[in-house]
């Protein structure tokens, strides 16, 4: 008698628990299925908003690597009348300014293309620094410009094009 009444307490309990797990089951992949659409549906909105952000940030520090090669930062900076210090001086504030000014940037873009921009502003005021280190103290500022322009060219590696190079890579793979 008690094999025969948990017998069909069993035929009763046994399908409700195999339903409960299963209902469960189907519950918990809709919920988890409207969590991925709602993220999803957040991320074209961010999209949107950071794109251009993000692009206007590929475009500023171009910009800058463009306006820190030596012939455009030569040509802002030399001015009549100036010595080689004046122009060694001139040139490492205009290219450390226009640096400053951009630094935010950096949160847009990869850390690779930061290291880079960075590497190529330290890398030309060290060039600044070590012609002028090399030259009389009665240079004028014609022959620093023009030493830095000759060894600039003579570079194996421009590190201002290898910056450029990765910033433009960088916004191809975002578009």
């Amino acid at each position: 008698m008690v094999l025969a009444l948990t017998f069909e307490v069993l035929k009763f309990v046994l399908p409700a628990i195999v339903l409960f797990f299963t209902v469960r089951l189907i519950v918990l992949a809709y919920l988890e299925n409207e969590e991925l659409k709602r993220s999803a549906a957040g991320k074209p909105q961010l999209s949107q908003i950071t794109l251009p952000l993000r692009l206007q940030a590929y475009e500023r520090l171009i910009l800058l690597l463009e306006r820190m090669t030596p012939g455009q930062v030569l040509h802002r900076t030399l001015q009549p009348g100036m010595t080689a210090f004046d122009l060694q001086i001139a040139l490492t504030q205009a290219i450390r300014e226009e640096f400053d000014h951009n630094v935010t940037q950096q949160i847009y873009i990869s850390s690779t293309g930061w290291a880079l921009t960075k590497k190529a502003k330290e890398e030309f005021i060290l060039l600044i620094n070590k012609i002028a280190s090399e030259m009389n103290s009665d240079a004028s500022s014609h022959d620093l410009a023009k030493n830095i322009l000759e060894t600039w060219g003579q570079l194996e590696e421009n590190p201002v094009q290898a910056a450029i190079d990765k910033l433009k890579s960088e916004v191809e793979e975002i578009l």
